[in-house]
Formats: structure tokens, sequence, C-alpha cells
């Protein structure tokens, strides 16, 4: 009974000195983080890093393969957690050290909002533009995503280039999920930008795949985008400039659109504003400008969320002023004024 016994130690202690050994020679891999979004598979990824506070990051190391081993009877294997997503408030967003890689954060005042910042309007373009001409050009469809070559023509017909085309961008989730859905669908081919673009989009969870060919929006979200500082290219008829006071405004811009996508109490003022407090002609001078500037003013939605953000967060009057609408400052001021009473509490001020 005894030398049983002991011969059953013996074996359970070289199960356990076999398996200790065969775990140190296997690494666990790691959970993906908002430092470091994966990309799908066999896809080319440009590098990410961060929120924009952290500082310039480095690529992670390949991981090496899993050695399969059976299951321990007793042993219960626990993952490591995924560390939260990091948050920035405007001043720590501005006031980011600049980087050459994409890096993105939660806006601190409301975390529903996931913000990314771009090195430069060139590579905002490569990973926003088909989206934005989706869904906010005039001349586009809404109903499929457009091609390469349907892209350029848009640009071509707008005199405008991938960097110009818009300087910064913002989607619900709903419509990131569409747009990610319809392409998977229509089997149209992304570049590495908007791969990267919707491997962060998953990481980040603001979309979820539902079926291998469609995804679906995770709650009430949005994702804006604005780029670093840059000079203006002199071979191009547009202007790519971007200093400090109109990175701020683009960045102020596009978080008062994610404020309308993911708090119902800001957007049902901006609604009101645009159906009850704005007269008939003064509706129809802020849907001929942003006619002008290629939007759908057949969208009502999207003409009360440009009229805010204009009206509200854009302050950089070389982006917009009273002379954009053919009016005084005073009755620009004047409009502002209104939209000021009755405004509910929300993350983001106007200047």
């Amino acid at each position: 009974m005894v030398g049983a016994l002991l011969v059953a130690a013996v074996i359970a202690a070289a199960l356990v000195g076999q398996w200790v050994r065969q775990s140190m020679r296997s690494p666990s891999v790691p959970s993906a983080t908002p430092d470091q979004p994966q990309a799908p598979p066999n896809s080319i990824a440009p590098a990410v890093t961060g929120p924009a506070h952290a500082t310039e990051a480095t690529a992670k190391p390949a991981v090496p393969a899993i050695i399969a081993t059976p299951p321990i009877s007793g042993i219960t294997a626990t993952p490591a957690p995924t560390p939260p997503a990091r948050v920035a408030d405007l001043t720590e967003l501005l006031q980011a050290a600049p980087s050459t890689r994409m890096r993105w954060a939660r806006f601190k005042a409301n975390p529903a909002v996931l913000v990314i910042e771009y090195p430069n309007l060139y590579e905002q373009g490569l990973a926003m533009n088909r989206l934005a001409a989706m869904f906010e050009k005039r001349m586009a469809r809404r109903d499929r995503v457009p091609t390469d070559a349907e892209l350029a023509d848009l640009m071509r017909r707008s005199g405008d280039s991938v960097a110009s085309f818009y300087q910064g961008h913002d989607y619900p989730a709903a419509k990131v999920a569409r747009f990610f859905s319809l392409a998977e669908t229509q089997r149209v081919t992304l570049n590495p930008q908007e791969l990267q673009l919707r491997s962060l989009m998953l990481e980040a969870e603001l979309i979820s795949r539902s079926t291998a060919a469609a995804f679906q929006p995770v709650s009430s979200q949005a994702v804006v985008s604005f780029t670093g500082v840059q000079p203006d290219d002199p071979a191009t008829a547009a202007d790519e400039r971007v200093d400090g006071v109109r990175r701020e405004a683009v960045l102020r811009h596009e978080l008062s659109h994610g404020e309308f996508f993911t708090n119902p109490a800001y957007r049902a003022h901006c609604t009101k504003f645009w159906r009850q407090a704005l007269r008939e002609s003064e509706r129809r001078l802020f849907s001929a400008y942003l006619k002008g500037l290629d939007y759908n003013p057949a969208d009502e939605e999207l003409m009360a969320n440009e009229t805010q953000a204009l009206l509200m967060h854009t302050p950089d009057a070389r982006a917009f002023n009273a002379s954009n609408l053919g009016i005084s400052d005073a009755a620009l001021a004047q409009l502002r004024a209104r939209f000021r009473v009755g405004e509910p509490s929300y993350g983001l001020k106007g200047p």
C-alpha cells in the first residue's frame, strides 16, 4: 500500500514538473490594448500608438506561436484583463507632442467619443475619405461604398486631393458599422489605413462582428479625427496648412459632432434650434453655404449638425465667419446668442 502511494506521488510530481517546464517554454499571447490595436489577419497596417498624451511608441515584437498542451486537471488558466481605454481632455489632446504615428484616446468629458489624431491630412484622408464620401458628399450614393475610381472622381470634381478632402472627420458608430458591412458585401478592397481603422473600431469596441460579413454598432458611440500641425504644400491649389489655431478649431468642431451623435439632450437642442430658432431665410443661408462645401443639403440632420459645429465650435475665422453667410458680425453674434438659449450641459463648450 505504501509503495503504491509512493509511485503515485512520483508520477504526479513528474507531471507537474513537465507542465511547469512546458509553461515556461510557451509564452501567452498578450491581449490587444488601446496603445496598439491589432490589424486584421493578412493585412499591412500602419503603426498605431496609444492616446494623444502618450509618448512615441515602438512596434510590438512578433508573438511566438503557441504550443498546445493538454489541460491539467484542477488548474484553470486566468486570462489577463484588458486595460481600460485611456482618456484625455481637450488640453491633453492639443498639447501632446508631435508624433509620426496615429494615436487615439477617449474624450474625458464624454468617453462615448473616441478621438483619433493622425500625423497629417494625407494619412487621415486615406483612412477616412471613403467614409466621408459615402455619408456626406452631395453627389455620392448612400447605399454603397465608393470604389477607388469613384472616390478619385469625387475628389477631382470638387478640386480636392486626398489631403484636402476634409480637415477632420466625425461618424456615429452605426455609420461606421454600415460602412464596413457594405465593404465586405461589395468585396471592396480597403487600403491599409482603412483596415487599420476597422481594427481599431473593433478593438475599442465601437463596433462588433455580428456575422462573417457584417458589423454592428456597440451602443451610442462616435469616432472623430483631427491631425497634427503641418505646412501647406505649395505644389497644390488647396491649402493644406494646419497651424495651432486651425488644429484646435478642427478638434473642437469635430468633438461637437461627437456630442451631437452621443448626447440626446444636445442633439435635441441643435435640432430645435435648426427647425424653430432659425428663420427660414437663415436656414437657406446655412444650407447654401454647406452645399457649396459639397455637403448634402437634403439631409436635415447633417445640416443641423454642421450648423451647430460651425456656429458655436469653430474658433478660426479662416474656417468660418459672418461673410461666409453674407451677414454682419453683429448678426452672427445674435445667432450665437439665440443658440445659447436653453443650451443644455454637455462635455464641450464653445469659445
